[in-house]
């Protein structure tokens, strides 16, 4: 029994989308404006990615209602294990093949022509392992030790993690709510501490990084089961609450403090934006914002090719053309950034959309055929 959209944390994901985009536009570039140099927030950005865990949290929690016992009796495990790979798999195998593509031709132009850098190790055994360790979406687990391909999609394969575990954390939460919660606000609680104690830094994305993901998921799902509290609020708390959370997770990253801090930031603005009332909640609804959020998971697998291929060209053809280092970097993040919302714009309506539906309809075709009788 799925429940409309809150178009506040769709937009919301799409603007952390963004902005691990630009966090990712950081690295190797020979010439950063000040304006990205002068604090930490965009070194800072793998942070959104616990945003987006918490958020899932929540709307797998909001869209299923497995957690609750009035609805639970509605939820089937098989079709929401088919509803994620459908959701998941498809733009994860074709951007990943993509990749591949357009490393493949970089590696073979740089071994042969001797334009830009030629790996050895690209076709390694180890690399090649890595490949189908992530085409599998068990590059979280860190089986091969490989952080390579499409790196963002290591939050993906965490996910999946999430997803097999959700309905029996559900059908506990149903069963026996107050202990269930209290056990997974103490795993998310002994993590955060252990990482807040020792590096603080929450840059991880193999091995634990699937503690990472369980965690911010874990806060999602005790989010859902306070959403009648929390929206029954009025309008001016839910904004002072939404004010507070941006300012502890800006804060954070603008600071360079503990990374910890961004995550209880981040828990304030799922649960006060969750009723799509208050001030912030106002200027999320503003177009493009919605739309963002839709093709947010185009954006977020999509760019690592995109920018591979677009780094590869665009500063040597401004090099040739006698471009200096400012003009070349605002068009590298601008074309850039333009390239991979127009792609992911196409992705979305062309790949994501339609595979979704086809393997849900297949899906549910199986489903609704008979059973053989016995001759």
């Amino acid at each position: 029994m799925p429940q409309g959209q809150i178009i506040s944390h769709t937009s919301i994901r799409g603007i952390a989308a963004l902005l691990v985009v630009v966090y990712h536009l950081q690295f190797g570039a020979p010439f950063r404006f000040s304006w990205e140099t002068a604090t930490p927030f965009f070194t800072r950005g793998y942070l959104w990615v616990d945003l987006f865990f918490i958020l899932s949290g929540f709307i797998i929690s909001y869209s299923t209602g497995a957690s609750e016992p009035g609805r639970n009796k509605y939820f089937k495990i098989n079709y929401f294990y088919v509803n994620r790979v459908a959701r998941i798999l498809p733009l994860h195998v074709v951007t990943l093949f993509l990749l591949l593509i357009v490393l493949g031709v970089e590696n073979t132009l740089g071994r042969f022509t001797g334009i830009g850098g030629y790996n050895p190790d690209f076709a390694s055994p180890l690399n090649i392992a890595a490949f189908f360790e992530q085409l599998f979406l068990l590059n979280a687990w860190g089986l091969t030790g490989v952080i390579a391909w499409n790196v963002p999609s290591w939050s993906i394969s965490a996910e999946m993690v999430a997803y097999l575990v959700f309905p029996f954390l559900a059908v506990a939460v149903a069963r026996w709510r107050r202990p269930s919660l209290a056990l997974i606000a103490l795993g998310a609680l002994l993590f955060y501490l252990w990482v807040a104690s020792t590096t603080g830094i929450l840059d991880i994305v193999s091995r634990t990084a699937l503690l990472r993901c369980l965690s911010g998921f874990g806060l999602g799902m005790i989010l859902y089961a306070v959403r009648e509290r929390i929206a029954a609020q009025d309008n001016r708390t839910l904004g002072a609450v939404q004010a507070v959370g941006a300012t502890i997770a800006l804060g954070t990253m603008i600071g360079g403090f503990n990374d910890v801090f961004a995550v209880a930031g981040f828990f304030l603005l799922v649960a006060a934006t969750w009723p799509d009332r208050g001030w912030l909640a106002t200027i999320l609804k503003l177009k493009p914002l919605p739309w963002l959020g839709d093709i947010s998971y185009s954006i977020y697998l999509n760019h690592f090719w995109v920018l591979a291929g677009w780094h590869f060209v665009i500063p040597r053809l401004l090099k040739v053309l006698g471009a200096d280092p400012v003009v070349t970097r605002a068009i590298v993040i601008a074309g850039g950034i333009a390239a991979i919302l127009v792609i992911s714009h196409f992705t979305f309506q062309l790949i994501e959309k339609p595979a979704r539906k086809a393997l849900l309809s297949a899906y549910a075709a199986r489903q609704a055929r008979p059973l053989p009788t016995a001759g």
